[in-house]
């Protein structure tokens, strides 16, 4: 049993929602599988161009035996990396189908996104990888969303001390967590709390982010896998300090104790919530 950490980062990000075509809009959240992606790049594992099966071959490797769990690390702005927009002229493709044979593109871009990013190899079964994110070693470039958004792996850390959670969460009703969470989907909202300001996170929208000095929430639509045709399979996400209700947890994820140290040296008791590719 292997469980480690990284931190992934860049100067921009471009993880497109496909969602909207006028503006292109981008996740919070690196998408599973552009972090597959980023290890087949370091792993020469095959993509899109060579698909041979369902599934391209970096995805088709890790995507039911690597657990992931992600925790965005926020410096300057609590609750969300800064985002800007930027505009580019498309003369390729459909873009030459406009006056003048020029499109112009209005895109959101993530500025200075981090994220840890922890890792669990169960089976023992992805120790080049491994060695790859410990030595800063890769094959092709790793990027973040564009090829021109370069990633840049760092702070690999080794985790011993992990305990899996299972008999706490059928007898506890919230737990807090130190990663973005997975939910199920319903109407109930999955944080339980009375706020100062008198509001009830139920008064809330799923879709809205809530920061004050009570604390934070983010929510995103999540792509956690990508579907039969490769097209993302979206569920709600959060990220809070708050409570998370246990009963809305993501069936198939799996929830971790885990003691690690901090830059400056402390030790910490995080709960991660890690999934892969064959979550439903």
């Amino acid at each position: 049993m292997r469980f480690c950490s990284f931190i992934l980062s860049g100067e921009f990000a471009a993880f497109r929602k496909p969602d909207v075509n006028n503006i292109y809009l981008t996740y919070n959240l690196v998408p599973y599988s552009s972090l597959l992606g980023i290890f087949g790049a370091m792993t020469n594992k095959a993509g899109y161009a060579d698909q041979k099966g369902m599934y391209p071959e970096y995805y088709e490797y890790y995507y039911k035996s690597l657990y992931v769990g992600i925790k965005p690390v926020f410096t300057k702005r609590l609750g969300g990396f800064q985002k800007h927009f930027v505009k580019f002229c498309n003369l390729h493709g459909y873009g030459s189908n406009e006056s003048g044979g020029n499109l112009i593109i209005t895109e959101q871009i993530l500025i200075a996104p981090r994220w840890r990013i922890f890792l669990f190899d169960e089976n023992d079964k992805h120790q080049e990888l491994i060695n790859k994110l410990k030595d800063n070693q890769t094959i092709f470039t790793p990027y973040l969303g564009k090829n021109e958004f370069r990633a840049e792996i760092r702070d690999f850390k080794q985790i011993e001390g992990i305990t899996e959670i299972t008999d706490e969460l059928k007898t506890k009703k919230a737990m807090k967590f130190d990663s973005v969470v997975l939910l199920k989907t319903s109407e109930q909202h999955p944080i339980k709390k009375n706020l100062s300001t008198g509001m009830n996170f139920d008064d809330l929208d799923l879709s809205s982010s809530y920061i004050s000095d009570d604390g934070y929430s983010v929510f995103e639509n999540y792509p956690y896998a990508l579907g039969g045709d490769l097209h993302y399979k979206l569920c709600l996400s959060a990220f809070t300090n708050w409570e998370i209700d246990t009963d809305m947890l993501r069936n198939g994820s799996r929830i971790f104790k885990i003691r690690d140290t901090d830059e400056a040296g402390q030790i910490n008791e995080r709960v991660i919530q890690m999934f892969n590719g064959g979550l439903e």
